[in-house]
């Protein structure tokens, strides 16, 4: 048995009947920079990694945020560790690499562990590299755990390992004393009790050991769900098979290697992932590692477009634009050239899409579900009780003919219709990168959560730093966010379910106008306009009436066959196709009846969360939105999540409350994750 060799190399002894564990260590010592002012310039700062032993140490001066492709071209930022020695038992060692904590340093605070970013790399014979952890945040490893690795058993000459340990400052850590999104603060109180960056500290060992019992390695994400399949499917006590495998003749005739979920929603339970502030369904496991996903809900209710293609459709515009900018780090979760195949199947049993004569791709990072998928989600139950019936009319991508698109109706069954007559559900669809780590159990009230996404946010984190969909606590009741505004902080909320007085659904008019809060000869409780902003407003708590600013209602008709834009944009109609909402020229309150300014409202058309969610085919209510139809009528949900319209004054349906709160709100307190038996909405304060 080999001694140490010096001070970068530790070894792995065996005796002829145990092992000797050996733990080495080393430590990231107190670092600090500042930034000061708006432009957050970088004044100075140092890093020291050191072993454990003291006897070698990386110094890095004027230390700033990188991105891993700057990080990678530096020379100064790791340290080199190698594990040797030899096995001649017979059963193999198992040993294992992980991330801990360092010391404590009295009077200092340490760095949120998502800002500290490591490379893990094993060195061959010779010197190429392998990446065995790329650009991992601190928090993201499973039980701290980086490696697990084996010394082969009966091996009478030394074994060498040599690792190299890369160590940066996340690219988007913010340093500032007057940006709200900041990571850290520039000086001491940018926030009450908020200390400065120079004040902050990281300290994190590296341990080493192993023994005779099998590890398990970190696992990929599609590899952790494989496993809750097969955990699923070999449980003594359930007999269901939550899993459709495309598998060259396993279970059917077909040979793309393919796992789709298939089955009720009792079997497929396994498969809920929490990403970007919404609650997400894998569909499928590619061979590659890459998945499927589906939104668990239709997130707003729109007209498909002028033709049935998907290609510049308006279902495609939202996705790829007002969709796309709610994703938290696209470019390294999600396929941005993902291929969406829209080729028309009008078959009364949906075929491979692959497989049809004329080709339709596009491609793109967000789609649909075409029927083929969808159909291979009830090949394990009924129509009516697959785990992807959510109770509401959803589109799919797939054109039925030349005239019908492909829906999924509130019963589950597959039907079609007009693009530009009808306005059903949008449950927009991605495809994971493969490599991804996950977090969790997958399970509803504990879904997976992709490293890579916002992490839970310490208390004092700025509201208006978050996620679009993720929950808030107001006044005792549950709202998503639905929009930030960048400019000035502020941040949008709508309320989840309609309101309601003692559990039964509240029913109103509209107003007496097609136009919210513009009557002025009808102000009573029986329009929601008024109750909104009077009665109910009145009714808020102080505390949580002081957090609301008056926001901007758009009001820009929707008819039928109208691209959703048109709510909110006044551009014309020929122009709206190639503008984004972002960029179009909105409606202000010099245009006559198209806009309101109040502190409530009601979902937009178009609006993220803008459509039923609730209880399914049993919806308690129809639902109104704030969008007039037309001059004389107004656009509402209906209970299965299609919009129509009815005239504001005569019919009588459901709210949920849209408000503004003000810029400077922070969470204290909850994961903004509602879900199964996890209810954890953000608490907020001033």
């Amino acid at each position: 048995m080999k001694n140490l060799i010096n001070n970068k190399k530790i070894m792995i002894g065996l005796l002829t009947f145990g092992i000797v564990m050996i733990v080495m260590g080393s430590s990231l010592a107190f670092f600090n920079y500042t930034r000061t002012g708006a432009n957050n310039r970088l004044i100075t700062g140092n890093i020291y990694l050191t072993l454990n032993e003291g006897l070698d140490k990386i110094s890095l001066e004027n230390v700033f945020p990188m991105t891993k492709e700057e990080a990678r071209s530096k020379t100064n930022n790791f340290i080199t560790f190698t594990l040797s020695g030899v096995n001649t038992s017979d059963k193999d060692i198992y040993y294992e690499i992980k991330l801990k904590y360092g010391d404590d340093k009295t009077g200092y605070t340490r760095f949120n562990d998502k800002d500290l970013v490591f490379d893990l790399i094993e060195v061959g014979d010779n010197n190429e590299e392998t990446y065995i952890v790329d650009a991992k945040s601190f928090d993201s490893f499973n039980d701290r755990k980086v490696w697990v690795d084996t010394v082969d058993h009966n091996t009478t000459t030394e074994v060498v390992k040599t690792y190299k340990l890369r160590v940066w400052l996340n690219e988007d850590v913010i340093i500032s004393d007057s940006n709200p999104n900041r990571s850290y603060c520039a000086i001491d109180n940018c926030v009450t009790g908020e200390v400065a960056f120079k004040k902050h500290y990281a300290s994190v060992k590296i341990s080493v050991f192993g023994d005779f019992t099998e590890k398990e390695r970190p696992l990929s994400g599609s590899q952790k769900v494989l496993k809750a399949i097969n955990n699923k499917i070999n449980a003594e006590t359930n007999a269901c098979n939550p899993i459709w495998v495309d598998d060259n003749g396993t279970t059917n005739d077909e040979t793309d290697d393919i796992t789709y979920f298939s089955g009720t929603n009792t079997c497929v339970d396994m498969n809920y992932v929490w990403y970007s502030g919404k609650l997400w369904r894998i569909t499928a496991i590619y061979p590659d590692g890459s998945m499927k996903m589906i939104t668990e809900d239709a997130l707003t209710a729109i007209n498909w477009g002028s033709t049935v293609e998907y290609d510049g459709s308006w279902v495609y515009q939202w996705l790829n634009e007002d969709f796309y900018d709610t994703l938290v780090n696209p470019s390294d979760i999600i396929i941005a050239n993902s291929i969406w195949n829209y080729s028309t199947d009008g078959n009364s049993t949906p075929v491979k899409p692959e497989t049809i004569a004329t080709q339709k791709t596009k491609e793109a990072p967000i789609g649909l579900l075409n029927a083929y998928e969808y159909y291979n989600a009830y090949r394990n139950a009924d129509r009516s009780t697959n785990y992807l019936n959510i109770g509401y009319n959803w589109w799919l991508l797939t054109p039925y003919s030349t005239s019908d698109v492909r829906y999924v109706y509130s019963n589950g069954n597959l039907s079609h219709n007009s693009p530009s007559s009808y306005t059903d559900g949008v449950r927009p669809s991605i495809n994971l990168k493969s490599g991804l780590e996950f977090a969790g159990t997958g399970i509803k009230s504990n879904p997976y959560k992709i490293v890579g996404d916002k992490e839970n946010p310490i208390n004092g984190t700025l509201i208006s730093s978050r996620s679009v969909g993720e929950y808030v606590k107001f006044d005792g009741d549950n709202y998503r966010i639905v929009s930030i505004d960048e400019t000035n902080g502020t941040t949008k909320l709508t309320r989840v379910d309609y309101l309601r007085d003692n559990g039964t659904v509240i029913t109103k008019n509209f107003a007496s106008t097609a136009y919210f809060g513009k009557s002025t000869n009808t102000q009573t409780d029986t329009y929601w306009d008024y109750y909104l902003n009077n009665t109910w407003y009145n009714n808020i708590n102080t505390t949580y009436k002081n957090m609301l600013v008056d926001g901007t209602y758009y009001l820009g008709l929707y008819p039928n066959n109208t691209n959703y834009k048109a709510t909110l944009c006044k551009d014309t109609a020929s122009t709206l196709d190639s503008i984004t909402t972002k960029n179009c020229t909105k409606y202000t309150s010099s245009d006559a009846n198209k806009t309101f300014t109040g502190k409530v409202g009601l979902p937009r058309v178009g609006d993220m969360f803008s459509s039923q969610l609730g209880s399914g085919y049993s919806s308690s209510s129809n639902i109104w939105t704030i969008t007039p139809y037309s001059t004389s009528n107004v656009r509402y949900i209906f209970d299965i999540g299609s919009l129509y319209s009815h005239s504001p004054s005569s019919g009588t349906y459901g709210g949920r409350p849209s408000i503004v709160i003000k810029s400077g709100i922070k969470i204290t307190g909850g994961t903004g994750y509602v879900g199964g038996d996890t209810n954890s909405p953000f608490e907020i304060s001033e």
